[in-house]
Formats: structure tokens, C-alpha cells, sequence
């Protein structure tokens, strides 16, 4: 779940990311994309090692379900420089 007044600071993963959005819109970032608004009942995936950012909008929290596979020891997310 992420917060409007909180949006998510741009990071990455070391492996792909799948979401699916269960409640609330946020604009999405990924590097070397266009920025496109997800909404409830979208779906998403974030290449492996793009730097990426969900920034909410409205005043609903933005809840999704995501998946990640990472290997034993390899932290979930890195921040982006």
C-alpha cells in the first residue's frame, strides 16, 4: 500500500516486478517508458534493474499485489542515484 502523501522514491530490483492494482490510481514511472496512469484492475511489469516510482493520486492509497523473485541474500529493492 502506498500512501498519496507518500509516493514511492525512485528505486529498482534486481529482478522483474508483476503487480496487479487492487484499489487507487498512481502515475507510474519507469525509465525509458512513458509515464502512464494504473488503476484498479490493472496490471504492470517493471523490467529488471529499470529505476521506477509509483506516485499516487487522489486520496486513496494505492493498493496492489506484486510479485518478485529474488535470490537468497539479494536485497528487494536498491534506491536509484
Amino acid at each position: 500500500m502506498i500512501q498519496p502523501s507518500a509516493p514511492a522514491e525512485r528505486h529498482s530490483h534486481v529482478e522483474n516486478e508483476i503487480g496487479y492494482v487492487l484499489e487507487g490510481e498512481s502515475l507510474l514511472e519507469v525509465e525509458g517508458q512513458p509515464s502512464r496512469t494504473i488503476r484498479a484492475g490493472d496490471s504492470f511489469a517493471i523490467p529488471a534493474g529499470r529505476v521506477h516510482r509509483a506516485k499516487p493520486s487522489g486520496s486513496v492509497p494505492l493498493k496492489v499485489v506484486v510479485t518478485y523473485i529474488v535470490k537468497k541474500g539479494q536485497p528487494l529493492a536498491r534506491p536509484a542515484d
